[in-house]
C-alpha cells in the first residue's frame, strides 16, 4: 500500500471512530457515500476497527457497548500509532487527540493526509491551542516582523501546520514552523463567526478577500478523476462535452492555489479563462525549459 493510501485510510478510520464516539449509527452505504469509496472498502475498514464496532438493527453500525464512554487519551494514542497518524501532533499531546475526535468545534483543522516528517514543537503548539480555546490575543515574530494577532485555528494542510489568525482585521495564515517569540497576551477578543466560516469553507490556506473564478478544461482521458472527487478548489461542473471532455469552474484566492495543481495534470488540463492566468503558466514553463 502506498504511503498516501495508508494516510487516507488512517484518516478515514479516525473519522469513522469520531462519528461512532459522537453517537452516530451509520450504515455501510452511508459511510461509503460520505468518503467516496465502495461499500466493500468500508466493510474492510470496519473489520480493521475490530471489536470496537458492532452491527445494530437495520444494517447500522455503532460503537460497541464495552467501549462507550470508556476510550481514554492513551487508547486514542495507541490507535494513532497503529494507524500511522501519530506524527500529526506533538509527542505526548494526549489532549490534542481527544479534542480532534470530540464533537463540535476544536482548535485543530486537518485538511488532508499529507503528514509532515517532523512533529510540531510541543510548547508553542500547546500555547497556541490554549490561546485559541481562550480567545486570547498573541504577539509573535514572523518573517522578521513582530505582529499582534487574534488566533482562530491551527490548520494542517499538505503536510504543514498553519496558524489561521487575523492581523489588523485581515485573515492570514502563518506557517507554524516560522513562528518565533510567541507570547499569549492577557487580552481577550470576541471571535468573528464569519472568519470561522471562511476558515472552515476554504479548501486551502490562501485566505483572501477577492476570489478569482477560473474555467478549466479537462481531457476525456482524465475526466474520471475530476468526477470522482473535487481536484480543484471549490470545483463545479459547467458541462461535459460530447467527446467526454469536462468544462469546470473553480474559485481561488491566489493563482498559486491553482497553478501547482494544473502543472501536475499537464497536458490533460488547460486553463481557458482568465487568459492571463494561462499565459502566466505558459511563461513559467517556458522560463523553466530555457
Amino acid at each position: 500500500m502506498a504511503a498516501t493510501d495508508h494516510e487516507t485510510l488512517a484518516l478515514r478510520l479516525a473519522d469513522i471512530l469520531r462519528l461512532l464516539l459522537g453517537g452516530e449509527r451509520p450504515t455501510r452505504l452511508e459511510l461509503a457515500e460520505r468518503f467516496g469509496v465502495s461499500e466493500r472498502t468500508i466493510y474492510r475498514d470496519l473489520n480493521r476497527l475490530g471489536d470496537v464496532v458492532e452491527p445494530g438493527a437495520h444494517g447500522v453500525y455503532q460503537l460497541a457497548s464495552a467501549y462507550r464512554g470508556s476510550l481514554s487519551p492513551a487508547d486514542l494514542q495507541t490507535f494513532a500509532r497503529i494507524s500511522g497518524v501519530e506524527q500529526l501532533f506533538p509527542a505526548s499531546d494526549r489532549r490534542a487527540w481527544m479534542d480532534l475526535l470530540k464533537p463540535g468545534p476544536t482548535s485543530f483543522l486537518v485538511r488532508d493526509g499529507h503528514f509532515a516528517a517532523k512533529r510540531p514543537e510541543n510548547g508553542a503548539f500547546r500555547e497556541l491551542d490554549r490561546a485559541i480555546g481562550q480567545h486570547r490575543r498573541c504577539q509573535l515574530t514572523y518573517t522578521g516582523k513582530q505582529r499582534s494577532v487574534e488566533p482562530y485555528r491551527l490548520v494542517h494542510n499538505k503536510g504543514i501546520w498553519y496558524l489561521a489568525a487575523t492581523e489588523a482585521g485581515r485573515l492570514k495564515s502563518f506557517a507554524f514552523a516560522r513562528i518565533e517569540a510567541l507570547r499569549v497576551l492577557d487580552q481577550s477578543f470576541i471571535p468573528d463567526s464569519t472568519v470561522q466560516t471562511r476558515i472552515e469553507s476554504d479548501d486551502d490556506i490562501w485566505f483572501g478577500e477577492d476570489h478569482l473564478k477560473v474555467t478549466v478544461q479537462v481531457a476525456a482521458s482524465n475526466a474520471y478523476y475530476f468526477q470522482r472527487r473535487n481536484v480543484l478548489p471549490h470545483q463545479q461542473l459547467i458541462e461535459q462535452l460530447a467527446d467526454g471532455r469536462l468544462l469546470l469552474q473553480c474559485r481561488v484566492n491566489h493563482p498559486n492555489q491553482l497553478l501547482p495543481i494544473v502543472r501536475y495534470w499537464i497536458p490533460h488540463v488547460r486553463i481557458l479563462e482568465p487568459a492571463w492566468l494561462q499565459q502566466q503558466l505558459h511563461d513559467e514553463l517556458t522560463d523553466y525549459l530555457h
